[in-house]
């Protein structure tokens, strides 16, 4: 692991490492791994944001070497949220996959997954994953919606620079031991454990308040939801809005 005190974005510099040492003809090692105690750019998928105090919190960004197919990419994010999920269980009772990829507990974001899969025309290289974990953050802004951290859950204070030690051996084993040959519309380790799962909520399909349950995933990873008229949605990715 390499540490970086300040950074713009650790998945921006893994993702800049390895596509130079392609170039070079050395691919980079599995796992090899870019943590910072600070990111001035820090975000999630697509324009969301990440606040995050200095040295606080868990920061920090993975390289994987391909395990699956490009049409199956979706299994990596299921195996990454249940690594994170399984992690987190050591510190606290309930942990929940809001997806595609954020950890939630007791209805509030803990955690936040950046997963980004470079393909070589049809197949998959290489994927960066990068992670922030809300660990002993105390302070939020306003525009951040819905936020938590395991200070504010259990009021204790933890050693970060330990916990991603844990954490990133949790990644490895779990990557070596994961079965990559599961469906990924049957993969019931992260399907039992979606963010109101069954449940009637209100959300914006394509533009659209309804209200819908979350009944699980197709093929493809895509969000499978049952309304009230009885006709069914699939969401992809930014389809779909939880209110």
């Amino acid at each position: 692991m390499q540490f970086i005190p300040d950074a713009s974005s650790t998945n921006v510099l893994l993702t800049k490492m390895a596509a130079e040492s392609l170039e070079n003809g050395t691919p980079l090692a599995p796992f090899t791994t870019i943590y910072t105690d600070f990111q001035a750019d820090g975000h999630g998928m697509g324009s969301n944001k990440w606040f995050s105090d200095r040295g606080k919190n868990i920061l920090l960004s993975v390289y994987f070497p391909a395990r699956t197919d490009a049409k199956r990419q979706f299994l990596f994010n299921q195996y990454f949220a249940i690594a994170t999920r399984q992690f987190l269980l050591k510190y606290l009772p309930e942990v929940d996959i809001k997806w595609p990829n954020d950890i939630y507990v007791k209805g509030h974001k803990m955690a936040g997954i950046l997963i980004e899969h470079h393909l070589r025309g049809d197949a998959l290289q290489y994927t960066i994953a990068g992670i922030g974990i809300d660990v002993n953050q105390d302070y939020f802004p306003e525009n951040i919606p819905h936020p938590t951290s395991l200070y504010l859950e259990t009021g204790k204070t933890y050693p970060v620079e330990k916990m991603i030690e844990e954490y990133w051996e949790m990644l490895k084993t779990s990557f070596e031991h994961y079965d990559w040959g599961t469906s990924i519309e049957e993969n019931t380790n992260y399907i039992q454990h979606l963010y109101q799962l069954n449940e009637w909520h209100e959300y914006i399909i394509r533009g659209t308040q309804c209200e819908a349950q979350i009944t699980g995933l197709d093929a493809y990873g895509q969000l499978k939801l049952r309304l009230r008229d009885g006709s069914e949605a699939l969401c992809g990715f930014k389809e779909i809005v939880f209110l």
